[in-house]
């Protein structure tokens, strides 16, 4: 059984047990909106699939920092050059149970 949810703006495929990746401040509660919920041959889409339950927990504090974004900015008629970016801050969940 798995389920496609949308936490933080991004849709993720989950299963119990598996864990993936979210790009939000760890001190907000996950809040997520199932999409589709998938278990053998039986699919649930829409209003039905809305009404399933997808438990997740964070494992503990562990916060995984992502890959840098850059953007290299030089300065014309100069021997200066300015590096811009930052790296987000991951949070990692674990889909604890699915059900309809």
């Amino acid at each position: 059984m798995y389920a496609v949810i949308k936490v933080a703006g991004k849709q993720h495929r989950v299963q119990p047990g598996r864990w993936f990746l979210v790009d939000q401040p760890e001190a907000q509660e996950l809040t997520s909106t199932v999409l589709l919920v998938a278990d053998g041959s039986k699919v649930v889409t829409g209003a039905d699939a809305a009404k399933a339950t997808v438990k997740l927990s964070k494992t503990g504090t562990v916060r995984i920092r992502g890959n840098r974004s850059m953007k290299f900015r030089p300065k014309e008629a100069r021997s200066s050059k300015r590096m811009l970016g930052y790296r987000r801050t991951l949070v990692k969940v674990t889909c604890d149970s699915v059900s309809l």
